[in-house]
């Protein structure tokens, strides 16, 4: 007779924001959690994106695809799966603007949302004959471009990005599909824009969603009250 096995069953479901469907998950066990720390003890970005797909795969009761999943929606599943495995409420630590305290901000991950915007502008017009359409990046694009998860800090990323973020081109004649043709031709096209039309670009770069709460703290030290944004998977997790 064997053991019998815990915790093996869906329980929970939550949404993918990308496209609406609802899926049933479990907590993650010690087995993931063990995965996950050896994952997060090595420092190797790479390493840590696929402990974390690694657990959603393992956790949720449908295929979790990486190369059709955004960025934001592997993000958001993992906030809810961690919020049913180790707590809803985590503690992130905010420094105050003025004298430089460290305070406790509780964050409650159940509660954050992903604000998808309208897709009707992803076709961006740039000049009277070309035209881009523009999609959000895939985690598997995340996963073998070398950008770093905790967001765009430099200009390379940011490029980087753009990359991934193109799908098409088209003219009035023809359409081309991006998938056929290489990066070093998709990065000659990108330097070619002008100023004006690589701010069209840009904007669209800036609003992929990304899970984000506002908040407001007043610190323990000095009194003083910070604002600002949590923006990221690492700010929710620190």
């Amino acid at each position: 007779m064997t053991l019998p096995i815990l915790n093996s069953s869906p329980k929970y479901e939550m949404t993918i924001p990308s496209i609406g469907e609802s899926v049933r998950f479990r907590p993650f066990l010690i087995k993931e959690e063990k995965s996950m720390l050896i994952a997060a003890e090595s420092g190797d970005n790479r390493t840590i994106l696929n402990s974390l797909l690694d657990t959603l795969k393992a956790c949720v009761d449908a295929e979790i695809n990486e190369t059709k999943l955004t960025t934001f929606d592997i993000e958001y599943m993992f906030l809810q799966l961690r919020a049913k495995s180790v707590g809803e409420t985590t503690k992130v630590g905010i420094k105050c603007e003025a004298c430089d305290h460290t305070n406790a901000l509780d964050v409650n991950l159940s509660e954050i949302e992903i604000n998808k915007p309208d897709e009707s502008n992803n076709i961006i017009k740039l000049t009277d004959d070309i035209s881009v359409e523009l999609g959000y990046p895939s985690f598997s694009d995340l996963l073998n471009s070398g950008i770093d998860s905790t967001g765009m800090t430099s200009a390379e990323n940011l490029f980087k990005m753009i990359n991934y973020c193109f799908k098409t081109v088209m003219t009035k004649d023809e359409k081309f599909n991006l998938k056929d043709h290489s990066l070093e031709e998709i990065t000659n096209f990108i330097d070619s824009l002008d100023t004006a039309q690589f701010a069209e670009i840009r904007k669209f770069i800036d609003n992929i969603p990304r899970i984000k709460q506002d908040f407001e703290i007043v610190c323990t030290e000095c009194g003083h009250v910070t604002k600002n944004r949590l923006e990221g998977m690492a700010n929710f997790l620190s």
